[in-house]
């Protein structure tokens, strides 16, 4: 009797052992013949992420054609989830809906009160893990007419008190990084902040207690690759444009 209550404890609790790779970019400004370039690693994950400002690039004036491409690459690559910076914002409602309509991905606003059709959450099953995606942006976004930016935190707790079951929780996060920072703090439950906004190319994750916050550059220059683990961030890796092609990704375990 007890050694079958034992069984169906152990098959009742996640006390698994699992292990994930992601890879990530943040802030690629429509450079999309750079993500092509990068797209070798990056095709290697087994979860691929965009921490926003991806479409758009006011410094070199980019417009609708620089956006398509950019989200073309990104299918061709195989991204699994983006969230909305503020530089996606300045391309409009009209060409912002269509190309959140159009992505083969999630794009998660999760703060986000528009007509867009944006996700608040989506839940990915990833080697038989069930990572939950959460995403927010926030500062020199604009908000147009019809739309609400509410709070990121209070935004992330009810999308969490909503959301189903998971095994890990990353939070996509376009905004700056005092903010994240105090986002993180308030959220010890998360396992992994991918951060954009700030341009840093983090060597070294910024740990804000148990939560790590990683940061790959701008426009294609690096990319973040994360292994995950049921115990924490085991490892992350910053690796600059052209040195891409010559890292192999470990591979995950079991």
């Amino acid at each position: 009797m007890v050694r079958a209550v034992l069984l169906v404890l152990a098959f009742a609790l996640p006390a698994w052992g699992w292990e994930i790779t992601v890879a990530f970019t943040n802030d690629l400004h429509a450079y999309a013949e750079r993500l092509v370039a990068l797209g070798p690693i990056l095709a290697e994950a087994d979860l691929l992420l965009d921490a926003g400002d991806t479409w758009e690039d006011t410094h070199r004036a980019t417009g609708e054609a620089d956006a398509r491409r950019t989200l073309q690459a990104m299918a061709e690559v195989g991204y699994h989830a983006m969230v909305l910076g503020n530089h996606e914002t300045y391309l409009g409602p009209r060409l912002l809906g269509e190309l959140v309509a159009s992505a083969p991905f999630p794009v998660l606003a999760t703060n986000l009160r528009s007509t867009l059709p944006t996700q608040r959450w989506v839940l990915r099953e990833v080697r038989g893990v069930r990572v939950l995606l959460l995403g927010v942006l926030w500062d020199l976004a604009l908000v147009w007419p019809g739309w609400e930016l509410r709070d990121p935190l209070e935004s992330v707790r009810e999308a969490l008190a909503e959301a189903p079951a998971h095994d890990a929780f990353i939070l996509l996060a376009h905004l700056d990084f005092p903010r994240a920072r105090a986002l993180a703090a308030a959220l010890p439950e998360c396992d992994l902040i991918v951060l954009g906004h700030n341009h840093r190319f983090l060597e070294e994750p910024v740990w804000e207690g148990n939560v790590p916050i990683v940061q790959a550059g701008h426009r294609g220059e690096a990319v973040g690759v994360v292994r995950l683990t049921n115990t924490g961030l085991a490892s992350y890796t910053l690796v600059r444009r052209p040195a891409a092609a010559a890292l192999l990704l470990p591979a995950p375990a079991g």
